[in-house]
C-alpha cells in the first residue's frame, strides 16, 4: 500500500480495534460528513466507498489546534492466516454429559379459608330496585308465518349437440373489410370502392347496411350532397333499424342552413316516433324552417331543445327573441336581445351575428318609442357589415324624430361623398331632405333633391329596361356573376355597379352563394378521390416490386452468409414476403375500388350539377326579390321628391316673408340625441372623411325657423 493512499473510515476503525494504531493513540481523528451523498468531487474507490480527509487534533502551546493529514504512514497489519486443509481421521466426540435432577417433591394442599360475614356491613340494595317479575304463562308471541318450502328443481343432464358453424358469406366478409377500412385504418377510398361494390348484392340487408356505411364514409370526405343521397336510400329501405339510424344520422350530421332537409325529415322521424338529440344545428335549422312558415309553436319547440351550454345557444337565444316579437311580446324580445348583444360583444371572431343583433335590437327599441336606445344602438352596427348603411339611415329617421335634425342632415351628407359613390342609398337623400327642411334651410334641401332625381333618375330607367330583360332567374345570377369576374365594369347588363354590389348583400342570396361554392368544393373533391385511388394503387405496385427486389438480395446473401447469419436473413426474408402478400392484397381491392368509385363518381357528378342548377335558380330567385324590393324603395325616393319641393318652395315663401317682416329665427336646442362630447363632429361641406368618425357627423348650419307660437299676418 502505498503512502500517498488515505485511509477511509471503517479501515482506521478496524485497525484501531485491532491495536495496531499506536500512532493515532495520543490523537483524537474526525472525519467531516455532511450527512449527504458524496458531491462529484469526492474521489470513489472501485468498491462505491467514499473516502474521506483525516484531520489530526493536538495540543500545540496549550491551544487546540487541527491538522490535515496528507502523509499516512503505512499500516503493518501482518498477513492472514492460512487455513490448510489435514487428513481426514475418526471423529472424536466429547463425552456425554449424565445431568443430576432433583426429584420433585409433592406440595401440600392450601389451607381452606373461611369468611365469616356476620360482622361484615353489607350494602343495602336501592330503594327503588326493579323486582323480576315471572313471565305470564298466557303471553303468547304473535304468529310468524313459516318460511316457504323450497322445491328442489332437478337439475337437467346437459347434453352437447353438434351443431353447423355458419360461416361469414363473402359478401360479409368484405363488408367487415371495408368497416376496417373505414373505421380503423381511416382508408376512405378503398371503403368507399367496397362499400360501392355491394349495393349491388343480392342480399337486401347486405344493401342497406352498405349503403348506410358508404354515407358515412362519403361524410367523411367532405360529400355532403353524396351522403345525404345515400342515407335517403336507407330511409327508403324496409329495414326499420336502419331506417331509424339514417334519421338521427342525416339530423346529427347536418350543416348550417340546410333548412330544406327539414322539410324531408321532419315526417320521417315523427312516423318512426323518435326525437333526435345532441342534433343543435339541425334543431336550429327546423327553428328558421318552421318560423318561415310562420308556425311559432313548433320553431319555439326547436330552440327549446338548444341548451345552454350548446354552442350554438346564443343564435338560438337570438330566434327566441326574434319569435317573442312576432308573438306581440316586444318588451320581452328587447330584454333577450340586449342578452344577445351583450354575449356576442364579449366574443372574439363574431362581428357578422353582433352587428345583426344590434341592428334588430335598435329597431325593437325605435318601435317601442325609445329612441334614445335606438339610437346608440344602431351606431354597434359594424361598418364592415353590408347593413351599416341602411342602419345610418334607420338611425338619422331617430334622430329626426327627436328633432335632431342637425344630426341628422349632417350624417346623411357624409353618405354623399366620393366615399361612398359607389354605394346605392337614395332614402338618405330623402332623410337630409326632411332635416334641411325642419331646420329651414331650403336652399341646401333643394340642392339635396336635385342631387337625388340627378343621381337616380338614369338609374330608374336602367332599372326599368332590366326587368324587361330579364326572363329567368338565371339571367338575374348571371349577371351578378358577370360582374364577379370583372368587378371594375361600370355598368353589366345594364344595371350600375353600385346597384349590382347592393344585390349581393341579400342574405338569401350569400346563403344559397355558399351552397353554390359547397357544391362545387364536392365536384373538386369527387374528382380528387378518383385521383387518390389510382396513386393508391401505383404504391402498392411499387411497394410489391421494392419486397421482391430486397427477397432476391437476401437470397443472394444467404448463398456466402454463415448459419447463424442465414437464419436472420430468412426471417428477413419472410417478412417482405408477408409485405409482398399485403400490397398485393390492397392492390386488388385499389383496382376493384377504382371500377366502383367510376360509377360513384359520374352519378355523383351529374346530381350535383342538377342540385347546382336548381340553386342557381334560387339564387336568382333571392336577386329578383331584391331587385325589386331596391326598384321599390327607389320609386318610392323618387316619388317623394314631388312633395319635398312644393313643402320646400312653400316653406322658402314663408320663410322669406317672415324675414321681411322682421322676425326673429328660433334659438330653441334639441339635445335629445347628441351624441358623447369628442365624437359629436360639425360638418363644413369640406374635409376629409374619416371612417371611424362615421355617423357622429352633424351639420353646422343652424336653424333659422321662426318660434313654433309665431303667426305672420
Amino acid at each position: 500500500m502505498k503512502s500517498a493512499l488515505k485511509l477511509t473510515f471503517l479501515s482506521i476503525l478496524g485497525a484501531a480495534l485491532i491495536g495496531l494504531l499506536p500512532i493515532f493513540v495520543w490523537a483524537q481523528v474526525e472525519t467531516k460528513s455532511t450527512g449527504r451523498a458524496p458531491g462529484p468531487e469526492m474521489k470513489i474507490k472501485q468498491s462505491q466507498v467514499p473516502t474521506y480527509e483525516i484531520y489530526q487534533t493536538k495540543i500545540v502551546n496549550g491551544k487546540k489546534e487541527t491538522f490535515r493529514l496528507k502523509n499516512i504512514p503505512r499500516l503493518n497489519i501482518g498477513e492472514e492466516p492460512r487455513l490448510e486443509a489435514s487428513a481426514i481421521s475418526d471423529l472424536v466426540f466429547p463425552p456425554e454429559k449424565k445431568l443430576k435432577l432433583k426429584p420433585i417433591e409433592e406440595r401440600p394442599p392450601l389451607p381452606e379459608v373461611f369468611i365469616d360475614t356476620a360482622g361484615m356491613n353489607m350494602p343495602e340494595l336501592p330503594k327503588d330496585a326493579k323486582e323480576v317479575k315471572a313471565i305470564d304463562p298466557t303471553f303468547s308471541a304473535p304468529f310468524v308465518s313459516p318460511p316457504p318450502v323450497m322445491e328442489l328443481t332437478t337439475v337437467s343432464e346437459v347434453k352437447p349437440e353438434v351443431r353447423e358453424l355458419a360461416e361469414m358469406s363473402p359478401s360479409q366478409m368484405k363488408l367487415l373489410q371495408a368497416l376496417i377500412f373505414l373505421e380503423i385504418q381511416k382508408e376512405y377510398g378503398l371503403a368507399i370502392g367496397l362499400f360501392a361494390e355491394l349495393l349491388g348484392d343480392q342480399d337486401p340487408k347486405i344493401r342497406t347496411e352498405a349503403t348506410y356505411h358508404l354515407a358515412l364514409t362519403t361524410h367523411a370526405v367532405g360529400l355532403y350532397s353524396e351522403y345525404k343521397y345515400q342515407m335517403r336510400k336507407v330511409l327508403s329501405s324496409e329495414e326499420k333499424e336502419w331506417q331509424k339510424r339514417a334519421a338521427l344520422s342525416l339530423a346529427s350530421l347536418s350543416e348550417p342552413g340546410d333548412k330544406a332537409l327539414v322539410g324531408q325529415l321532419d315526417p320521417i322521424l315523427e312516423k318512426l316516433g323518435i326525437e333526435p338529440e345532441k342534433a343543435d344545428q339541425y334543431q336550429l335549422n327546423r327553428a328558421k324552417y318552421y318560423l318561415d312558415k310562420d308556425d311559432l309553436g313548433k320553431s319555439m319547440m326547436a330552440i327549446d331543445q338548444i341548451l345552454l351550454d350548446s354552442p350554438l345557444y346564443t343564435q338560438a337565444l337570438f330566434l327566441r327573441g326574434i319569435l317573442l316579437y312576432k308573438s306581440g311580446q316586444l318588451q320581452e324580445a328587447i330584454g333577450i336581445q340586449q342578452q344577445v348583444l351583450a354575449k356576442y360583444e364579449k366574443t372574439a371572431g363574431s362581428e357578422d351575428m353582433r352587428s345583426i343583433t344590434a341592428l334588430t335590437l335598435a329597431r325593437l327599441h325605435f318601435q317601442a318609442g325609445e329612441l334614445r336606445e335606438a339610437f346608440n344602438t344602431y351606431l354597434k352596427v359594424d361598418k364592415k357589415h353590408p347593413d351599416w348603411m341602411q342602419a345610418m339611415i334607420e338611425q338619422a329617421w331617430t334622430q329626426i324624430l327627436s328633432q335632431d335634425y342637425e344630426g341628422a342632415a349632417g350624417n346623411m351628407f357624409s353618405l354623399h361623398t366620393d366615399f361612398f359613390k359607389k354605394a346605392f342609398h337614395p332614402e338618405s337623400y330623402i332623410v337630409r331632405t326632411v332635416g334641411y327642411l325642419n331646420l329651414c334651410q331650403y336652399g341646401d334641401g333643394a340642392k339635396a333633391v336635385y342631387d337625388l332625381k340627378r343621381r337616380y333618375e338614369p338609374v330608374k330607367t336602367q332599372l326599368t329596361t332590366f326587368e324587361t330583360q330579364s326572363k329567368t332567374e338565371e339571367y338575374f345570377y348571371d349577371t351578378v356573376k358577370s360582374w364577379a369576374k370583372n368587378p371594375a365594369q361600370p355598368v353589366v347588363n345594364g344595371l350600375p355597379r353600385e346597384f349590382i354590389f347592393q344585390l349581393t348583400r341579400h342574405p338569401h342570396f350569400i346563403q344559397r352563394q355558399q351552397n353554390i361554392n359547397s357544391l362545387e368544393d364536392q365536384v373538386v373533391k369527387i374528382n380528387r378521390l378518383a385521383l387518390d385511388i389510382i396513386k393508391k394503387e401505383r404504391v402498392t405496385i411499387s411497394k410489391v416490386n421494392d419486397a421482391r427486389a430486397k427477397i432476391a438480395e437476401y437470397k443472394k446473401r444467404a448463398e456466402k452468409a454463415s448459419p447463424e447469419e442465414k437464419n436472420r436473413i430468412r426471417e428477413e426474408a419472410s417478412y417482405q414476403a408477408k409485405r409482398v402478400l399485403n400490397y398485393q392484397i390492397q392492390g386488388h381491392i385499389a383496382k376493384k375500388a377504382r371500377t366502383a368509385i367510376r360509377d360513384l363518381r359520374k352519378s355523383g357528378l351529374q346530381r350535383l350539377e342538377i342540385e347546382e342548377i336548381d340553386m342557381r335558380k334560387l339564387a336568382g330567385s333571392a336577386l329578383k326579390e331584391k331587385f325589386s324590393a331596391m326598384k321599390t324603395r327607389l320609386v318610392a325616393s323618387l316619388g317623394q321628391t314631388d312633395v319635398l319641393q312644393y313643402e320646400l318652395y312653400s316653406g322658402a315663401g314663408e320663410h322669406i316673408r317672415y324675414q321681411m317682416a322682421g322676425g326673429e329665427i328660433n334659438e330653441k336646442e334639441r339635445p335629445e340625441l347628441k351624441v358623447e362630447a369628442g365624437k359629436a363632429l360639425k360638418w363644413d361641406f369640406k374635409g376629409e372623411i374619416w371612417e371611424d368618425e362615421l355617423g357622429h357627423y352633424r351639420s353646422s348650419l343652424k336653424n333659422v325657423c321662426a318660434p313654433e307660437d309665431t303667426t305672420v299676418q
